[in-house]
C-alpha cells in the first residue's frame, strides 16, 4: 500500500502553479516561434531534395524540435527530468504537436470570427496557460525513471511533520495531506 501511494503524482497546488504553467506556456510559445523559422527553412532545403522524402524528414526535425523544446523547459521549470533518447524526443514532439494543435481550434476559431490584434494578444495569453498545462503534462509521460513529483521527497527531515489522519511525513507549512487529503488542524 504504501509503494502504490508513495507513486501517486503530487499535482500543482492550485494557484502556485498558476504562473508555472504560464511561464512554461509563454517560453514554449517565444522560442517555438523562433525555432519555427528556423524548421522551415530546414523544411524547405529538405523538401527542395526530396519532394516527399524531404516532406517526412522535416516533420520529423520538427517533432524533434518540440519534443526537445519542452523536454528543456519542463525540467528548468518543473525540476522534472525528462527523458531525451531520440525516440522518447520524436514521441514526445509528435504527441505534443498533435495536442496543441487540438487545444488551439478554438484559439482559431476565436480569431477568425473576431480578427483584430486586441484577439490576438489575449488569445496568446490566454492560451499561454493552455499550452504550459498541456506541454507539462505530455512531458510527465517521458520522466526518467525513479522521479516522484511529491514535493515532500524535497524537504528536509526538519521540515516535517505527520499528517494527522493518515501518519504519513508531509510539509510543515501544509494545510492538507497530499496523500490521503485530510484536513490538519493547527497544533
Amino acid at each position: 500500500m504504501s509503494s502504490e501511494a508513495s507513486t501517486i503524482p503530487k499535482r500543482g497546488s492550485g494557484l502556485k502553479t498558476i504562473p508555472k504553467y504560464f511561464i512554461h506556456g509563454f517560453a514554449f510559445s517565444i522560442i517555438f516561434i523562433v525555432l519555427v523559422f528556423v524548421w522551415a527553412l530546414i523544411f524547405a532545403v529538405l523538401i527542395v531534395i526530396g519532394s516527399f522524402i524531404g516532406f517526412i524528414l522535416g516533420f520529423i526535425v520538427l517533432f524533434f524540435f518540440l519534443g526537445g523544446l519542452n523536454s528543456f523547459l519542463t525540467d528548468l521549470i518543473w525540476s522534472i527530468p525528462i527523458k531525451t533518447a531520440w525516440k522518447s524526443l520524436l514521441g514526445h514532439g509528435f504527441l505534443l504537436f498533435i495536442l496543441l494543435i487540438i487545444v488551439h481550434i478554438p484559439a482559431v476559431l476565436i480569431e477568425f470570427i473576431v480578427p483584430g490584434l486586441a484577439t490576438t494578444i489575449v488569445l496568446f495569453i490566454f492560451n499561454a496557460f493552455i499550452d504550459g498545462f498541456v506541454a507539462k503534462n505530455v512531458a510527465g509521460w517521458w520522466k526518467k525513471e525513479g522521479f516522484e513529483y511529491a514535493e515532500e521527497e524535497k524537504t528536509p527531515k526538519g521540515f516535517l511533520k505527520k499528517c494527522v489522519r493518515c501518519g504519513r511525513e508531509i510539509p510543515v507549512a501544509s494545510e492538507q495531506c497530499s496523500y490521503c487529503g485530510a484536513k490538519q488542524t493547527e497544533e
